[in-house]
């Protein structure tokens, strides 16, 4: 009887060696890397496992099953790691967010079966993942409307609000996960990017960055103006004036007005197509006001107007010709009167350095100067004749009509000769004497 009562107090579970159990802890995991699930089991020692198995909670219609991990579409990333003798360790290679989920262990021994009754979790944690960046509302984005930035990502856990920053060519504008700009300008234009961060790190890292959202603004035409090298030109020059503008999408429309006025109106008249108005040769009928006008598929606009007018003769520069070729007149005529006057001169005075040569041959006293000569003045006197001319005489007798030349002597005295003051009060003040000599023709 006693030896019945032992055989069945041997065979009984948790006889001779304490409770059946398994003990493990909740694991924490990033995405694409490994993780051991710690495990340990208890069980009579008089007993030998014989099998041990792990299984996952999967729910499906709201209800939860127990699956095989043998069983699951990636068993090579599941590792079992224990023995058959206390521990049970599982290993993870390559956790991705699908592994997250409670998992239970159980064993056979050689007379009874154990399954873990608690939840051994496996929280995996995944750093942001396909982060976006989208704009609403979609579609072409015009100058002064309102677009809101959106970022979003994958990631466990999930990111918060402040996790999310977003950039414009490569600098922060602010945080949140959504941004809106409520007045659209062509200086918002560039590549914007969304940063996400929730702690938890990939490779290194742990801030992820959405692919570049270009952001192009769109708008009609502006700082219009008309460019041109000067606004008054010379008649009959060629002028060309060209229309400059800033758009997005680049204006592809040119139109060309001038301002025609009239005593009653004034109003503008086309007068060109194209981005540069060609003047090829100006006259008077181009002056005037003129202003281009262009547009592309988002709007148009004027530019300000030009005024052409035409050069105007420089009558200062005219002027200034005019008294220059008449000062070069004025000099040369003096300095021709002077060449002449010059040239008077010698002439007078060799015929006069040869009057007093002839004159000191006569017996004039070679001290005497050009300034110690008398001067001699002849007057002539025609007288009627009747003797005819005799070509026989030996002397040459004048006709009736020839002057007889009847000569004086001159008799000239040096200037430090004492004269008395009666003769030369008779002569004058001048020291020099005026002798007059008359020609008498005879009858």
């Amino acid at each position: 009887m006693e030896s019945w009562m032992l055989m069945i107090l041997v065979i009984m579970p948790g006889v001779w060696s304490g409770e059946w159990s398994v003990t493990f802890e909740d694991q924490c995991a990033l995405r694409g890397g490994s993780v051991v699930m710690k495990c340990s089991y208890n069980y009579p020692r008089s007993q030998r496992v014989t099998q041990v198995d792990w299984s996952r909670a999967l729910f499906t219609s709201g209800r939860g099953r127990l699956h095989h991990l043998s069983s699951l579409p990636s068993p090579p990333d599941f590792e079992y790691v224990g023995n058959r003798n206390g521990n049970c360790s599982l290993k993870i290679n390559n956790v991705q967010p699908t592994d997250q989920g409670q998992y239970y262990f159980s064993f056979v021994t050689t007379l009874d079966r154990w399954t873990s009754k608690s939840h051994a979790y496996l929280y995996v944690k995944d750093a942001p993942k396909r982060v976006t960046l989208s704009l609403s509302p979609p579609g072409d984005v015009v100058k002064g409307s309102s677009v809101t930035f959106n970022c979003s990502s994958d990631a466990n856990p999930p990111v918060r609000d402040r996790g999310y920053s977003l950039y414009m060519d490569g600098q922060f504008i602010s945080s949140g996960q959504e941004h809106t700009i409520s007045d659209l300008q062509p200086r918002h234009s560039g590549l914007y990017h969304c940063q996400a961060c929730n702690n938890v790190s990939w490779r290194g890292d742990d801030l992820m960055n959405s692919t570049d959202f270009h952001l192009d603004v769109l708008y009609g035409p502006m700082n219009m103006s008309i460019l041109v090298d000067d606004q008054q030109f010379a008649e009959g020059s060629s002028v060309n004036l060209t229309c400059s503008s800033v758009a997005n999408p680049e204006a592809d429309n040119y139109t060309w007005y001038k301002r025609t006025d009239s005593p009653s109106s004034s109003s503008w008249l086309q007068v060109g197509w194209g981005q540069v108005l060609s003047l090829p040769s100006v006259e008077a009928s181009h002056t005037g006001r003129y202003l281009c006008q262009t547009s592309n598929s988002v709007g148009e606009g004027n530019s300000t107007d030009l005024l052409v007018t035409m050069k105007t003769e420089d009558r200062g520069s005219q002027m200034h010709l005019i008294i220059a070729g008449v000062g070069v007149i004025v000099l040369v005529t003096l300095v021709v009167a002077h060449l002449l006057y010059w040239k008077k001169r010698t002439r007078v005075a060799k015929k006069r350095t040869a009057f007093g040569a002839k004159l000191s041959g006569e017996g004039l006293s070679s001290s005497a100067t050009e300034d110690q000569l008398d001067t001699v003045y002849a007057n002539i006197q025609t007288f009627p004749s009747s003797r005819p001319r005799n070509t026989d005489h030996k002397h040459y007798v004048p006709s009736s009509d020839e002057a007889e030349l009847i000569y004086t002597t001159v008799a000239i005295k040096p200037r430090n000769s004492r004269a008395p003051q009666e003769s030369r009060a008779t002569i004058g003040e001048s020291e020099d004497s005026v002798i007059y000599s008359t020609v008498v023709k005879s009858s």
